[in-house]
């Protein structure tokens, strides 16, 4: 049996609506979940979600932490993969 050990790498385009990430959203979202205090932090967070296919970011999709996709104005779709420095 050969182990073989390949690097996969995704880029994700995330897109957040800024306006439903307020300072409330922002406060209850670090009490319950992490401790996120940028807008980036949130796009980092879905995106390794989207990469991982842990979630779907389809509208009507219910996000934990966030709610549905749609009502959070969250949308993510994968642009790019690469295997070893490859495109795939």
């Amino acid at each position: 049996m050969k182990k073989f050990r390949v690097e996969v790498s995704q880029t994700v385009e995330v897109e957040l609506d800024e306006s439903k990430f307020t300072d409330a959203f922002m406060e209850e979202f670090r009490r319950s979940f992490f401790p996120f205090f940028e807008i980036g932090e949130h796009a980092e967070h879905i995106a390794q979600m989207v990469a991982r296919g842990v979630i779907d970011v389809s509208p009507s999709y219910f996000i934990e932490g966030y709610g549905p996709a749609r009502d959070m104005g969250i949308k993510a779709e994968i642009t790019g993969t690469e295997i070893d420095g490859w495109p795939a």
